[in-house]
């Protein structure tokens, strides 16, 4: 069986995305015997040109088309990812006879939708790694669903280089340490992706993936992607300990809620090589706090930035305003804590982008805002009574007096100057941390 797993995400800003769930899945299938290429479509010039010649040459017996985000999430300028995705399948479908399955991410948020608009021979839900081998046997029905109990034989596949001709120009590789999400944040798709239990790889398999990358292929930049590295801080520890007793000498960014129960743990991140955090603080308001469900406080959010900055790691809060319970005095409870936690950056979101099966669908059906038929696959944003003018006047008004504010709906940043000239002056890691403390 000859499968060629093309990773269609072509977005750059505000970095180049490693293909993960890609390589996660080619270990799975060498494992079962196949032959695997990996086509990425974000590292070419050329899609089509370049997609239409690996398909001559492989000559797969199936195409997997992995698809990472609809759209970007931001407003008021969003940007639409399907167009790409349709021009891509229509070159499968035009220079191959193989049949064409779809996964990934935005898959698995709206199957359907994209069977019908990719016209699919199938597609997985969930994790890829047993979804794929499921559509390979044959399983019943179009679309399935593919569950993992364990995370034991997620690994970064050793013959990488072979199978994957455009990994080499990646400077910055993903790694999972977990998958799933026990939080009950409103608008999240994780527990829906990945499920609200947590399943841990083994420290010793992260630290396996990170010692080959960087002792075999020389890289030295990690980004971990779990939704959460602290959801389970006994684990975070166990991995740092992990990557501690290997004496690896790397360089890794990580999501973190913004909640600690010790703060000596970002001294131990410290060591271990981290040196940046993103924190999904969403808000400086205990009222939004609550009514998007983080299950944190300002306090808290105060108490992880002072422990982040005595373990001289750079730390960013990532905000979401226009929430419901959102008015302009919660807006200016969150420019203070901002002000008085000074991050690096503050990356600021305005409106919600609503997705299905949250309760923040449901929040804006009962509002009024939506109506149950309405699609989602074209990006809808969530405001308080739907007016998104004043959130938008307030947020730009803070972001316009603080240098380390960045606001990604305000233009199409794939497009600017800006960010290119950011990734010149730091190109490896986030770009926030070239910003200028406040």
């Amino acid at each position: 069986m000859r499968v060629l797993l093309v990773s269609a995400n072509r977005e750059r800003f505000p970095e180049p995305v490693f293909p993960l769930g890609a390589a996660y899945v080619t270990s799975a299938l060498l494992r079962k015997g196949a032959q695997v290429r990996v086509f990425d479509a974000g590292v070419t010039p050329f899609p089509l040109r370049s997609l239409r010649r690996a398909l001559e040459r492989f000559s797969p017996d199936i195409v997997g088309l992995s698809l990472r985000n609809v759209d970007n999430a931001a407003f008021p300028r969003s940007r639409c990812f399907l167009p790409g995705y349709v021009r891509l399948a229509r070159e499968v479908r035009a220079s191959s006879r193989a049949a064409l399955f779809l996964g990934g991410s935005a898959f698995s948020i709206f199957p359907e939708d994209l069977m019908r608009l990719l016209r699919a021979d199938g597609g997985a839900t969930g994790d890829g790694e047993a979804g794929i081998l499921r559509l390979l046997r044959g399983d019943a029905g179009q679309i399935v669903d593919g569950r993992l109990d364990d995370l034991d034989t997620v690994i970064f596949p050793r013959s990488v280089k072979s199978v994957f001709p455009g990994f080499d120009r990646y400077r910055v590789i993903g790694v999972q340490t977990t998958r799933g999400c026990p939080q009950s944040c409103i608008y999240c798709t994780y527990p829906h992706l990945e499920g609200d239990r947590l399943r841990s790889r083994t420290p010793e398999a992260v630290a396996d993936d990170l010692a080959f990358l960087s002792r075999d292929h020389g890289k030295r930049d990690f980004f971990f992607v779990d939704s959460l590295a602290n959801a389970d801080e006994g684990h975070m520890e166990r991995v740092c300990r992990a990557i501690l007793s290997r004496n690896l000498r790397i360089r890794f960014t990580c999501y973190l809620r913004p909640i600690v129960s010790d703060p000596s743990l970002f001294g131990l991140l410290a060591r271990a090589g981290c040196v940046s955090v993103e924190f999904g603080t969403d808000s400086g308001s205990d009222t939004v706090l609550s009514s998007l469900g983080k299950g944190f406080s300002p306090e808290d959010v105060r108490a992880a930035s002072d422990a982040c900055r005595k373990a001289r790691i750079d730390f960013c809060h990532y905000l979401l305003f226009g929430g419901p319970g959102e008015t302009r005095e919660t807006v200016a409870e969150t420019v203070r804590l901002m002000d008085l936690t000074a991050p690096k950056a503050v990356v600021a979101m305005t409106g919600l982008r609503i997705y299905p099966r949250t309760a923040l669908h449901r929040i804006a059906i009962r509002e009024g805002i939506l109506s149950p038929d309405d699609s989602l696959l074209g990006p809808r944003h969530y405001f308080p009574g739907g007016d998104p003018s004043w959130v938008l006047e307030k947020v730009g008004e803070a972001a316009a007096r603080r240098r380390n504010w960045f606001l990604p709906g305000r233009r199409d940043w794939s497009r600017a100057l800006a960010p290119r000239l950011l990734r010149l002056m730091r190109p490896v890691g986030p770009p926030w941390r070239t910003f200028r403390q406040p």
